[in-house]
């Protein structure tokens, strides 16, 4: 029996394309926007005169844009900056950021807050979170109302419905409902989600040419997580997000993870094992609180120049982590890794030893041929991917129902 597909359902899927190409290209004249989706000229001057009712679309600023100095001009249209605004957070161990972005995709406002997670309770990060969204409100000059959708990245482990986090390795709490909170305080739809689920989403969306279709971003940072993105989807467990790279078998009754076990990939990975390593303590040392990037810095560079407990620690790293992949990719076949983070800094003493572990899956034959790279730096990634996610979640809205103008003249 052949399905029935309702108008309604096709608008909305038109909609949603229009608005997807539109993100993805900026300013666009209607014939490119046809070309682009394949959909008729018929179908996006349609489309486009809805969204220009709705005030979703605009002309662009420069009124010659487009124009090519002869015959009739093209004219262009772009997305409105001002039709909605949304926040988007990232939570990690020490350190708060809250930025404010327009419709368009601009940066309005960024707070950033350095604060002590581990000392915080529940009642106290709640707080931590609000504060910091209403200063960056009020530094914008910004009413509260104008608010639409706020979407958090945080270091821990998240349900599958983005509503709580489940645990975290930056504080003692436990099945935080930040959800809840915001949306409670702040009266918008709020989405919460593991760090490394925004960072390949907004790997994905910076770099399409090498991050499209399959590819992994290995977190190593506080501690060892994983962001996979495969079919150009992000894949979460059947009850939380993220995937727990970082808490899969090294070695059996190893060392001692933060998380309480014994043999992880992060009690020999994350930040705490390479410098427990290389500081000649024994694996079964408490993991320490906090390691800076530059302790890190400081031992890769101990390693570069023969110190042998450094190098030990590093190769030890790039080992377990190597081991994990060759693991994963045995299930769902070899794609190309970033490594993300500050214990990416020692990426050129890892590499080595994460292609040789890989020598030993059946898989990755020719691990020489695996894509590895890295970025040092994942804050700006985490913001990034929950702008993102921010904003397609609102793009959604506005595709499955005609919006009424909010926009002031």
């Amino acid at each position: 029996m052949t399905p029935v597909v309702r108008s309604d359902d096709v608008r909305t899927q038109n909609r949603r394309r229009v608005l997807s190409t539109m993100r993805r290209n900026g300013v666009s004249s209607r014939t490119e926007m046809a070309n682009r989706t394949g959909l008729s000229a018929a179908t996006i001057s349609a489309i486009t005169s809805d969204f220009l009712e709705e005030g979703i679309l605009v002309p662009p600023s420069d009124p010659t844009h487009g124009s090519s100095g002869r015959g009739r001009p093209t004219i262009s249209l772009s997305i409105n900056p001002r039709a909605a605004l949304i926040c988007s957070i990232n939570l990690s161990v020490n350190f708060l950021s809250v930025m404010l972005v327009d419709y368009s995709g601009e940066i309005v406002c960024e707070q950033t807050v350095e604060l002590e997670t581990h000392c915080h309770t529940e009642v106290q990060l709640r707080n931590v979170l609000i504060s910091g969204i209403e200063k960056a409100l009020a530094s914008a000059n910004i009413e509260t109302s104008k608010l639409r959708r706020i979407a958090l990245g945080v270091q821990g482990l998240v349900d599958v419905e983005g509503t709580k986090v489940i645990w975290s390795p930056i504080c003692q709490e436990r099945n935080m409902p930040i959800k809840k909170w915001l949306e409670y305080h702040f009266g918008v739809t709020t989405h919460v989600a593991n760090d490394c689920d925004m960072i390949v989403q907004a790997l994905s969306r910076r770099d399409p040419e090498k991050y499209s279709d399959n590819f992994g971003a290995v977190l190593l940072a506080h501690g060892v997580g994983m962001g996979l993105f495969l079919r150009q989807s992000v894949i979460n467990g059947t009850r939380s997000s993220g995937t727990e790279f970082g808490h899969m078998s090294f070695v059996p009754d190893g060392a001692l993870c933060r998380c309480g076990k014994h043999g992880c990939i992060e009690a020999y990975a994350g930040d705490y094992a390479i410098a427990r390593s290389a500081d000649g303590f024994t694996p079964n040392t408490e993991p320490s609180e906090l390691v800076d990037a530059i302790d890190l810095e400081e031992i890769a560079q101990r390693a570069r120049n023969g110190d042998t407990l450094a190098f030990n620690a590093i190769q030890q790293a790039g080992t377990a982590i190597g081991t994990g992949l060759a693991n994963l990719f045995a299930l769902v076949d070899p794609f190309p890794v970033v490594l993300v983070g500050s214990g990416a800094v020692s990426f050129d003493l890892m590499e080595p030893h994460i292609r040789q572990a890989l020598k030993g899956s059946m898989i990755a034959r020719h691990p020489e041929d695996i894509d590895l790279d890295f970025i040092i730096d994942e804050r700006p990634l985490v913001c990034e991917g929950s702008t993102i996610t921010a904003l397609m979640m609102h793009d959604e809205l506005i595709a499955n129902h005609k919006m009424q103008s909010q926009v002031s003249a």
